[in-house]
């Protein structure tokens, strides 16, 4: 919908273009991550191209593991300072925080293969082992 050269969605053309639900997108609204968002008559919603845009980088944010509470740490530090400067240099600590967290789950996985495939290798020399058919020869 446009009104003065303005693209309007609602809520369900919104949900549909970020394959989100409409009560996520509410949800978002409620803890702040979405900000001004218009109503029209019967309170209904209208999002603007701008609200699409802020919804793809909540998405873009929790693809790359932020939570919730991180992102909304992030829009209070915009809201404190109106700046992305420290918004961003934030946002390069949490990144780095999750980095290393992935680091060390990788070192865990690893861990956790070779001790798989140590313990396979046992059970294998076992069966080997105590192989009837082997008796015998």
């Amino acid at each position: 919908m446009k009104s003065g050269g303005i693209s309007y969605f609602k809520i369900g053309e919104l949900a549909s273009l970020l394959e989100m639900s409409p009560r996520t997108i509410r949800y978002y609204e409620e803890i702040g991550l979405l900000n001004s968002v218009k109503r029209v008559e019967g309170g209904k919603r209208i999002y603007t191209e701008k609200d699409l845009q802020r919804l793809k980088f909540i998405k873009r944010l929790k693809h790359l593991g932020l939570t919730l509470s991180e992102m909304a740490e992030l829009e209070g530090i915009y809201q404190v300072h109106r700046t992305n400067r420290k918004v961003l240099s934030r946002l390069l600590e949490l990144m780095d925080g999750h980095v290393a967290k992935i680091d060390e789950r990788i070192q865990n996985l690893t861990r956790l293969k070779s001790d798989i495939l140590s313990y396979r290798e046992k059970i294998l020399t076992k069966l080997e082992a105590e192989d009837p058919s082997k008796e015998g020869t």
